[in-house]
């Protein structure tokens, strides 16, 4: 888009009344109309708006919004560090969705005249927020309190599943460098995988860290000895899955969740998304749970 019309757009977005918009509680309010033209740069907002049958009132995405398959053909509006300015006012939208660390951003949206909401993505409990968050923005309040209640009711019976014996103590690894076991970042306390992991039936071995994602060293891990190990590893292929758990086989034979068999890679790309495929999460996680507590009472 070019300058002057950059330009003429953005004086006819600054001329809106300040009625339509306000801050507070993370959110720039606007009217009560129902929402028909909306752009969510979060991708658990985008998966919830499909969920609740507003998928076709989206209108542009961020380049993370890759769930449902059908929001994958939308325009596309930057990523976290580069979002495009220009294309979001070109769609002219009655509601951007934003991610908690966009505050600058929805700042300069709102003062815009646009609507803005800041939709959270931090823990389990967000997935729901969220969901009744924008069953009212977009007029579909029943929708959304189904959707709610399906997942929860997904999450306990995948809980229920993975119940039984001693507490399973896991790892959970979101990240790594290639070809090393070293430099693990791992879900610590406070945290939506965190939560999936309690979920699922399992003990988070740093569940008791101060921070969300602390870094580790192998050495902490074999102190703890876990009984599963999972790695989350988004979009990789079955051949990197694959060599990524017989690293562990080589380099750390003599951890129980190696010697076990309960190392796992997933790589569905949506498990790190605090969005509507949680129960989905929660149920691969409580598979893997189920797992390593019948290889530690076989043993």
């Amino acid at each position: 888009m070019g300058r002057i019309v950059a330009a003429a757009l953005l004086g006819l977005l600054a001329a809106v009344p300040a009625a339509m918009t306000s801050g507070g509680a993370g959110a720039v309010q606007g009217p009560p109309s129902c929402a028909k033209r909306v752009v969510s740069l979060a991708p658990h907002a985008t998966q919830a708006l499909f969920a609740i049958g507003a998928g076709g009132d989206v209108v542009g995405v961020d380049d993370f919004s890759r769930e449902p398959p059908e929001a994958r053909s939308l325009p596309r509006l930057g990523a976290y560090i580069d979002p495009d300015l220009e294309g979001i006012i070109e769609l002219r939208p009655d509601l951007v969705l934003l991610t908690p660390g966009r505050r600058e951003l929805a700042g300069q949206l709102g003062g815009l005249g646009l609507h803005v909401r800041i939709v959270p993505d931090t823990r389990m409990d967000d997935v729901f927020e969220t969901i009744e968050l924008l069953g009212g923005e977009t007029c579909r309040a029943t929708p959304a309190a189904d959707v709610v209640r399906r997942l929860r009711e997904g999450i306990a019976a995948a809980g229920r599943a993975a119940e039984g014996g001693a507490p399973v103590r896991a790892v959970l690894i979101v990240d790594r460098p290639a070809g090393e076991l070293r430099q693990f970042y791992v879900a610590g306390s406070g945290n939506f995988l965190d939560d999936v992991l309690r979920a699922a039936g399992a003990s988070n071995v740093f569940g008791g860290a101060v921070n969300s994602f602390p870094q580790v060293s192998l050495e902490p891990i074999a102190t703890a000895d876990p009984d599963l190990v999972i790695e989350l590893a988004p979009g990789a292929d079955e051949a990197t899955a694959a060599e990524r758990v017989a690293l562990w086989r080589r380099v750390a034979p003599q951890l129980r969740a190696v010697r076990t068999g309960n190392v796992a890679v997933l790589t569905e790309p949506w498990i790190p998304v605090p969005g509507t495929m949680v129960d989905r999460a929660v149920g691969l996680m409580a598979e893997l749970v189920a797992r390593a507590r019948e290889g530690r009472e076989g043993r």
